[in-house]
């Protein structure tokens, strides 16, 4: 069983490895905590997902940046040139499936098992639905579409499992966020992407006009409200598609 004292050492490793901005012994730290099979106090869960999210955030910017970059020399008819940076693309694809695979195991081997807490579990199924979000932005074909299918099983689970959270809880409003862009972004279900975030918002309204909020708790929500009103504000310019409603949605991706 861990002890207090060993979980304290590996969470101070981890804060002085993101201090030095050295991730990788950040993560190392975090996954010794992790397959401890403990409940993750919300620091500790904190420190996890941030750990995973520094070591994955420059490989889907640098896989973004080449896909342009070859998009841009397959209409120049640049073959040679495309076969590079395809190749390129080919080792941060290692690297970021690496890392994916790596999160899912701990997801599913040591945190989602041994959770009893609301918030946690829809924090780690929320975390599941970005990282196959992640993984269906660079996948191809058939494993695109099956990584589409579990991200959103994973979101979907995670709103129901919110269904008990207050509408200001920020866990509760980041998993919506997330699921939101994961519809407008990669299902490109534009219509239904805005209708959750609308509704997200609409609760959330509701909530501060009715209640007074602990300045740590409301900050957080309106962060997040901010992204959320930030993304309405863009989709609204643009054109929707048509057959985006959440039945065309799970019978294209066969759920």
């Amino acid at each position: 069983m861990a002890s207090s004292a060993e979980r304290h050492d590996l969470l101070f490793a981890a804060k002085l490895s993101e201090q030095a901005k050295r991730y990788d012994e950040m993560g190392d730290a975090m996954k010794k905590l992790v397959m401890m099979k403990v409940e993750l106090s919300p620091e500790e869960r904190s420190a996890f997902s941030m750990a995973y999210k520094k070591a994955i955030e420059p490989l889907r910017s640098s896989w973004g940046i080449l896909q342009q970059g070859k998009s841009n020399e397959e209409i120049n008819g640049a073959k040679q040139k495309v076969i590079r940076i395809r190749e390129f693309q080919e080792k941060i694809e290692s690297d970021l499936s690496s890392i994916c695979d790596e999160v899912m195991s701990l997801l599913d081997k040591h945190l989602l098992p041994f959770t009893t807490n609301d918030e946690n579990r829809v924090f780690y199924l929320k975390m599941k639905g970005d990282y196959y979000r992640y993984m269906a932005e660079y996948k191809t074909e058939s494993e695109k579409k099956k990584a589409i299918s579990n991200s959103l099983k994973a979101y979907q689970t995670a709103i129901v499992e919110a269904e008990g959270l207050p509408p200001l809880n920020p866990i509760m409003l980041g998993s919506n966020l997330n699921y939101s862009v994961f519809l407008y972004d990669i299902v490109k279900a534009r219509r239904r992407a805005m209708a959750v975030a609308r509704r997200t918002v609409d609760a959330a309204v509701g909530e501060i006009e009715s209640k007074k909020l602990n300045k740590e708790v409301y900050e957080d929500s309106m962060t997040i409200l901010d992204l959320i009103k930030d993304n309405l504000a863009r989709w609204a310019a643009d054109v929707p598609l048509g057959s985006d409603d959440l039945f065309f949605v799970l019978r294209r991706f066969s759920l």
